[in-house]
């Protein structure tokens, strides 16, 4: 018997769409782990685990780049 696959969803925080869906994924990342996804950097804010459907939702922020201005040598 193969063991039921759990599903994990990453969502924006506080949007009502998901950003993308996973099957099976080998680990789940951690609250304040830094993700790459869609060529951007996200910050998990949290995780929620619903035992009854097998699913498991991340809740993640994108991290803003901070252009750096560059220093001119005098």
């Amino acid at each position: 018997m193969r063991p039921e696959s759990v599903k994990v969803i990453l969502w924006e925080e506080k949007q009502k769409d998901y950003v993308k869906k996973f099957y099976d994924l080998q680990f789940i990342p951690r609250v304040d782990e830094e993700i790459y996804l869609n060529k951007e950097n996200w910050r998990v804010t949290r995780v929620e685990h619903d035992v009854e459907v097998s699913e498991v939702n991340i809740y993640m922020e994108l991290i803003k780049k901070v252009k750096t201005e560059k220093l001119s040598n005098s």
